[in-house]
This record gives structure tokens, C-alpha cells and sequence, in this order.
């Protein structure tokens, strides 16, 4: 009974850890080692409609998305001190973002416990034995997932060229539906966790 517990609080732990790691979004980013970011104060969207559709399969994009991110896009470049304005030709920076979405076939593999009983004979002592024996055998589980996507894009105005590229991706689970405000969030918190990039050779 002991073993069995101990295995259970085992496989307790790996679940909370992939769990853990399931709901961070993985962010990339790119940048214009050229270009200084310091003198940059005022920001714009790049047209009334700034959000790009990407790939999406066979599910069409939520249209509530582009206020949702728009929103807090604003929240977090404010709160790194940048203050916006209407006209894209007037700022110094602009920005667009692309949402986007794709279907994949998980295959999840994890440990299981079994026990066995066992009851035999030794002939030379002409008595029984009762035998316990615990293995690990392994489970698998396909699933079709949802990955998300978020993308953000940083032009330089006087320049007129992008500047900056960051993407963060998720495996959307059913409680990341429920909770969007909180998905859009931290996928955004994920874009912009590089911008301003650090000047070039600079620690």
C-alpha cells in the first residue's frame, strides 16, 4: 500500500509539472541590431485595424480578439513608458499583430503502475508462497490540440521598416478558453517581455 502511494505521489508531481509548463506560452524574438530604440517615446497603431489574421485551419477567428489584445497591448507599452497617438505618420513607432491558430495530433506517453498477485508452490518444502510483484507499464493518449499563436511587429516611422518581431505560442487547453481575458494577457505580456530590446553588445 506504502508503494503504491508513493508511486501515485509520483505521478501527482509530473502531472503538476507539465501542467506548470503546459500553461507558459513559448516567445521568440527578432530585432534590427541597428536600430536605437532609446529615442523611441510615441507609438500608433499602423491602420485602424491592426490585426492580421495567420493561419488558422479550419476555425475562423474569433472577432472579439482584436479589441481584447489591442487593449492590453496599449496597458503594456504604456506601462514601459510609451504614450500613444492617432497618427502612425507623427509617432515613432508603429505596430501591427497577427493572431493565428493551427490543429496538431498530440501523443502523450506517461507511466502507469501494476501489481500482481502470485500463489505457487516450492515442492521441496511442500508449502505455498503468496508472491507481490509491481511493474511500470506505459499509457498513451492521442489527442488533437490547438496551438495559438500571437505575433507582434514594431516598424520604424522615420525608417518605414520593421524593427522588431516577437511570437508567442501555446497549446490551448479548455481553461485557457474559459479564462481568455487571462490567455490574451499573458500572451501578450510574452510579446512584449523583449521590447525595447537592449542596444547592441550591450549585456
Amino acid at each position: 500500500m506504502a508503494v503504491r502511494r508513493v508511486c501515485l505521489l509520483i505521478m501527482a508531481f509530473f502531472s503538476l509539472g507539465l501542467a506548470a509548463c503546459a500553461s507558459t506560452f513559448e516567445a521568440s524574438y527578432d530585432s534590427d541590431p541597428q536600430q536605437d530604440f532609446s529615442g523611441y517615446q510615441t507609438w500608433a497603431w499602423i491602420s485602424e485595424n491592426p490585426m492580421i489574421i495567420g493561419s488558422t485551419g479550419d476555425r475562423p477567428p474569433n472577432p472579439l480578439l482584436q479589441p481584447r489584445i489591442m487593449q492590453k497591448l496599449e496597458a503594456g507599452l504604456a506601462a514601459k513608458g510609451y504614450t500613444r497617438i492617432d497618427d502612425p505618420e507623427a509617432a515613432d513607432f508603429a505596430v501591427s499583430f497577427t493572431v493565428g491558430s493551427r490543429e496538431e495530433i498530440r501523443v502523450d506517453s506517461y507511466p502507469s503502475t501494476y501489481a500482481g498477485y502470485g500463489m505457487g508452490g516450492y515442492p521441496a518444502w511442500g508449502g505455498a508462497y503468496y508472491g507481490y510483484g509491481m511493474g511500470v507499464s506505459t499509457n498513451t493518449q492521442v489527442r488533437q490540440t490547438t496551438k495559438g499563436m500571437l505575433a507582434l511587429d514594431v516598424f520604424d516611422v522615420a525608417g518605414r521598416r520593421p524593427v522588431f518581431h516577437a511570437v508567442a505560442t501555446k497549446t490551448i487547453s479548455d481553461s485557457d478558453r474559459e479564462k481568455m481575458d487571462e490567455t490574451i494577457q499573458a500572451a501578450v505580456d510574452a510579446v512584449l517581455g523583449a521590447f525595447p530590446p537592449p542596444p547592441a553588445g550591450a549585456e
